[in-house]
């Protein structure tokens, strides 16, 4: 019975030889956090929010720009067709009528 435990010992001992050693194994799991965390940075929020607002300011400087131009001509600028409150309230009011509200 021992002559067995050897031989399996020694084939185990073996094996383990073509698997990653531990420190090759710790430096890709480094490697595959520090990609993982380059990837968070890439969608992270905070950027987004600030390309968002910059989006937003844009908006609103031209709108405000347009204002002026007609203010400038005697004229105002009145907003055409109903607005998103007014849609969603519509919408609202269909699916109440309609029965199929959630």
């Amino acid at each position: 019975k021992r002559l067995w435990d050897s031989s399996v010992r020694l084939n185990l001992v073996r094996d383990r030889g073509s698997a990653m050693t531990r420190g090759n194994q710790r430096d890709r799991d480094r490697e595959r956090a520090a990609n993982r965390n380059a990837a968070a940075t890439a969608n992270s929020t905070l950027k987004s929010a600030d390309s968002t607002a910059d989006i937003m300011r844009k908006k609103q400087e031209a709108a405000e720009a347009k204002k002026a131009a007609a203010a400038a001509a005697g004229t105002t600028v009145e907003k055409t067709g109903p607005s998103k409150a007014e849609k969603k309230h519509d919408a609202a009011m269909a699916r109440a009528m309609s029965g199929k509200q959630k």
